[in-house]
C-alpha cells in the first residue's frame, strides 16, 4: 500500500462511534466559544456606545423643572433623559418617606443609598397636584444603614433641609432581571434591593415621576452653595451621606473576555487537530510495523 493510502486508512478511526462522539463534543464547545466571543464583543460595543451617549448627555445644558416634567410625561422619550442634568426647585423633602437601597458599595466599602421623595415645583400639564421626584441623596456606610424609623435618615443629610434648589443626574428606574433579590410587592418597606421608583411610589404621598435623580449639588434660594458629604457642617456626630460619583465610563472587561473566548476557540481547533493527527500517526506506525 502506498504512503498516501496508509495515511487515508490511518484516519479510519475518526469515523468510529467513539470518535464521532468526540467530534460532536469538540464542535459543540467550539460553537459555544465563538458565540460567547461575539456576545462579549457586542457587549463591548454597547458599553462604548453608552459611554459616548452618557458623555454627550452629561455635557448638555441642565434641564429646568418645567422641561423636565414635560419630558418625563412622555413614556416614549423618557429613556432619552438618562444622564442628563436637571435642576429642581424644592418645595419640601419628605424625610418620613425616605428609604434605603441596600447592598451598595463605594470605594470597596459596603453600605446603602439614601433615597428620599422630594416635592418640586413645575408644570405637569394637568398632572398630579403634588409632583414628586425620588432623589438619591448619596451613599452611607453599612453602620448607618440600619435604622428604626425612616425619619432617622434626616440627620444623615441634614444640610439638605436648607436647600431650595437640587441638581442631579437623571437615572432610569431599576428593575429586577432574571436573577437577583426580590422585594415584597406590597406593604411599607424600610429598604429595597434596587431603586425601583414604581415600588417606592406605592408608599409615598407624592406622585413620583417614573425616573429618579442622583444628587450632585444643592443651593439655597439666594444661590449659595450648600456643602455636602465630608464638606458639610458637623451634624452632631451623624454619619453624613456622600454624593454618588458620576458613572464609570471605562470600557469594562468585555474586550478582554472577547479575546479570551476567541483564544479558547483557536486552542480548541488547533488542539483537536493535533490530537487527530497524533492518533493517525500512531495508527500509521502500527500498520508499517505490521508490514
Amino acid at each position: 500500500m502506498t504512503r498516501e493510502g496508509r495515511m487515508r486508512d490511518s484516519y479510519r478511526f475518526a469515523r468510529t462511534p467513539h470518535w464521532l462522539t468526540g467530534h460532536a463534543l469538540a464542535g459543540t464547545l467550539l460553537i459555544v466559544f465563538v458565540i460567547a466571543g461575539f456576545w462579549q464583543l457586542d457587549r463591548h460595543n454597547g458599553q462604548r456606545d453608552r459611554n459616548a451617549l452618557a458623555t454627550e448627555r452629561q455635557s448638555a445644558r441642565a434641564l429646568d423643572a418645567d422641561r423636565f416634567f414635560e419630558a418625563v410625561a412622555d413614556t416614549e422619550t423618557v429613556a432619552l433623559l438618562e444622564y442628563r442634568t436637571v435642576r429642581l426647585d424644592v418645595l419640601s423633602i419628605d424625610w418620613p418617606e425616605a428609604i434605603g437601597i441596600r447592598n451598595r458599595s463605594l470605594d470597596g466599602l459596603a453600605g446603602c443609598h439614601l433615597a428620599v421623595p422630594v416635592e418640586a415645583s413645575g408644570n405637569l400639564n394637568g398632572g398630579p397636584e403634588r409632583p414628586g421626584v425620588l432623589v438619591v441623596a448619596g451613599w452611607l456606610p453599612q453602620s448607618a444603614c440600619e435604622i428604626a424609623e425612616p425619619t432617622d435618615w434626616a440627620h444623615n443629610a441634614a444640610a439638605l433641609d436648607a436647600a431650595d434648589v437640587l441638581e442631579g443626574r437623571i437615572r432610569l428606574s431599576q428593575e429586577r432581571g432574571l436573577l437577583g433579590p426580590s422585594d415584597p410587592p406590597q406593604g411599607r418597606l424600610a429598604s429595597l434591593a434596587r431603586t425601583d421608583v414604581e415600588r417606592i411610589d406605592q408608599q409615598t404621598t407624592l406622585d413620583l415621576v417614573a425616573i429618579y435623580v442622583e444628587l450632585t449639588s444643592a443651593a439655597g434660594g439666594d444661590g449659595t452653595h450648600i456643602a455636602l458629604g465630608d464638606n458639610a457642617p458637623d451634624a452632631g456626630g451623624a454619619v453624613l451621606v456622600t454624593p454618588l460619583p458620576p458613572p464609570a465610563l471605562d470600557a469594562g472587561p468585555h474586550l478582554g473576555y472577547t479575546l479570551q473566548w476567541f483564544s479558547f476557540a483557536i486552542v480548541a481547533i488547533v488542539g483537536y487537530t493535533l490530537v487527530l493527527r497524533h492518533q493517525a500517526r500512531k495508527g500509521e506506525s502500527e500498520e508499517i510495523a505490521d508490514d
